[in-house]
């Protein structure tokens, strides 16, 4: 008999055994892609569920909002200390990632320099979304034709990748450009130059993050300034925006009616 059993035991072992290696794999993230839950074209979710969550978020914005959270990773960190399971003890896996995936895609990464609205607006119109699409899961619930389950498309953040150009390309991309004002104590002190910057550029052309590399101390802040208004045309890489990395000259010449 204790033959038998052990037999038994090893037998579910080994069945069981690859499905719980493929699900491990299953978790891993590519690269390019911050968030993807599941890898299939659409996700099954029990609806009461996906209203809690929708919910949970809800709350978790919210709070933030009240405690004057200032980044991106305090809303997400919130939402994901919330349980797991609903109240009669159900799990709620697939309904609190696909929320938590919606949520960090709401909620854009703001990098060193970022011309984009402050995060509070962006929990604002995360908070929006979320009523509203809590508001379509109780109508398809409240609906005859609704099933056990509710399907909807999975959540997947697509994080382009970054190409380093050269100055000249990105001059060629150039779509939006503002003239630097040539700085008062510049023009008293006789100053002129080129300054070199740093630049980061979105996928969707917008300039991300800059750096001063070189150039006099008296024309770097307006060329920083001016510079951070400038917009290109997206740089495509197999069909996909990505996001660059390049320098930047600014070339500050005395004006004709100036005598240096």
């Amino acid at each position: 008999m204790m033959i038998l059993r052990l037999s038994t035991f090893l037998a579910i072992l080994i069945v069981l055994l690859p499905s719980d290696l493929a699900g491990q794999a299953g978790t891993s993230r590519s690269p390019e892609t911050v968030a993807q839950y599941p890898s299939t074209t659409a996700m099954e979710l029990n609806t009461a569920s996906l209203m809690q969550e929708f919910d949970r978020a809800i709350f978790v914005l919210k709070q933030g909002l009240g405690k004057n959270w200032e980044t991106r990773d305090q809303y997400l960190n919130g939402f994901e200390n919330t349980p797991s399971v609903d109240s009669t003890g159900r799990p709620v896996r697939n309904a609190k990632e696909y929320v938590e995936c919606a949520m960090e895609a709401g909620l854009r990464r703001h990098q060193i320099w970022d011309e984009g609205p402050p995060i509070e607006v962006e929990v604002h119109r995360t908070i929006i979304d979320f009523t509203r699409q809590r508001s379509e899961a109780q109508q398809a619930a409240n609906s005859e034709r609704q099933t056990a389950k509710f399907q909807r498309p999975s959540c997947q953040v697509y994080s382009p990748k970054t190409v380093a150009i050269s100055a000249a390309v990105a001059a060629s991309l150039l779509e939006k450009k503002i003239d630097p004002i040539y700085p008062a104590r510049a023009t008293e002190n006789h100053v002129s130059g080129t300054v070199v910057l740093r630049a980061t550029i979105s996928a969707e052309g917008r300039v991300e993050e800059l750096g001063v590399v070189s150039g006099p101390t008296l024309l770097q802040q307006a060329a920083v300034h001016a510079v951070r208004q400038w917009t290109y045309r997206p740089y495509l890489l197999d069909e996909r925006p990505v996001r660059l990395e390049t320098t930047i000259k600014v070339v500050f010449a005395p004006h004709p009616q100036q005598k240096f």
